[in-house]
């Protein structure tokens, strides 16, 4: 990285902002920018007057003689994921993990709020400020856990998959692969994409409201990725796989006793409900997932092998899904009231075969049946005029 000096590179930036200014003239105003917030926004150093949430906390003016050699694009230091867990300040950033991690299904957004179902500390559908209250994000331990599963994966893949889009000087993704720090108009956790709550009953291929995901998880994916990560768009296309997929969401009562307003038959299920993006350290904090399974279900702990270990395949299944002897209602998933599962022998307490052995397991084509494109699956007690298989609409 080329170096200058403070002076030039406070130049430089004037003049960039200067040469650009036409072409940003008619851009949408900045509404949801958390790190400028005045209240509680970024809080590096205390400043007379206040300057808490400007850009100065992060951007060193001119003159300013308590800060080091300034780094380009004139940071207080290098432009990696360092200073997004700078922790020497008078405020931590993102370093430590929030207080509320991992979020759970009372604190999605409800139905009053413009992106009900959404994953977000809210009061009242408004959203609570403060990086305290960032619940999907683990901390920076997690993100930068060096571990593998025994089958060689990455817990952390986003931070450590060498097939990352941009990564720092030591190899590690950045958070700015999917995060804009300056905020944007429309985009929930800054985000560079589109990212929202459930949706997708009407849409014409994969819903553009999971493509901050489908921009690496698809066709347009780094050649390198294995197959599967890289079918994932195409198993959310119900114009190719149909009613099942992207784990459509079917008003079928034998799934479910009841579905909040927000949910439509044909929905599919959100990359959150299953995933986080930043890695895992289990939902009982001591053993990590694998594949990136979040930690927000009881039982999401030390899953590693969940294709093929059955024990493991059924726990990360019944995190959502409720067992034919079970108890009918005991599981909340999207605001969706669970019912029990059909009274096939599998789906009993006393079973011991992996969910994938009748719904799929294979990654290998972008048809194949998986957890993302569920097959329909074998119903021993199927009969005319009997739904079958729970994957039935």
């Amino acid at each position: 990285m080329k170096t200058v000096s403070g002076a030039a590179s406070i130049l430089a930036v004037a003049i960039s902002l200067l040469a650009n200014a036409s072409s940003t003239a008619q851009a949408p105003a900045i509404v949801f920018d958390p790190h400028g917030d005045p209240q509680t926004g970024v809080l590096r150093v205390l400043t007379d007057p206040p300057s808490r949430g400007e850009c100065q906390q992060c951007h060193p003016t001119h003159g300013d003689e308590t800060e080091p050699f300034p780094s380009p694009p004139v940071l207080f230091t290098e432009n990696d994921n360092r200073l997004a867990f700078w922790n020497d300040g008078i405020q931590p950033c993102h370093s430590v993990r929030p207080e509320n991690y991992p979020l759970a299904e009372q604190d999605r957004m409800p139905e009053s709020a413009p992106d009900p179902g959404y994953f977000e500390a809210n009061v009242g559908g408004l959203r609570r400020a403060g990086v305290q209250y960032r619940g999907r994000w683990p901390g920076e331990l997690v993100y930068t856990n060096p571990g593998q599963t025994p089958r060689g994966h990455w817990i952390s893949p986003h931070g450590h998959d060498p097939d990352m889009p941009r990564k720092d000087s030591g190899g590690e993704g950045l958070c700015l692969n999917c995060h804009d720090p300056h905020g944007n108009s429309d985009r929930r956790d800054l985000l560079v994409a589109d990212y929202g709550g459930v949706g997708g009953r009407a849409s014409v291929g994969p819903p553009q409201q999971y493509a901050l995901c489908f921009w690496c998880h698809g066709t347009k994916g780094a050649a390198g990725m294995e197959p599967g990560s890289r079918f994932v768009e195409d198993y959310y296309d119900a114009g190719l796989n149909g009613s099942r997929a992207g784990h459509q969401i079917r008003k079928n009562p034998r799934i479910a006793l009841s579905w909040p307003a927000h949910v439509q038959a044909g929905d599919m299920l959100p990359c959150y409900d299953c995933h986080n993006p930043h890695g895992s350290q289990g939902n009982n904090r001591s053993q990590p997932n694998g594949y990136l399974i979040s930690d927000e279900r009881q039982g999401w702990s030390g899953l590693t092998d969940p294709l093929d270990y059955p024990p493991q395949a059924r726990a990360f299944c019944l995190g959502c899904h409720i067992l034919s002897d079970g108890i009918a209602g005991s599981q909340v998933v999207e605001g969706i009231v669970m019912n029990t599962l059909s009274d096939d022998p599998a789906h009993r307490s006393s079973a011991t075969a992996a969910c994938p052995d009748c719904h799929g397991r294979d990654y290998t084509g972008p048809t194949s049946n998986n957890a993302h494109n569920p097959g329909a699956g074998v119903d021993k007690t199927k009969t005319p005029g009997n739904l079958g298989s729970p994957w039935e609409p």
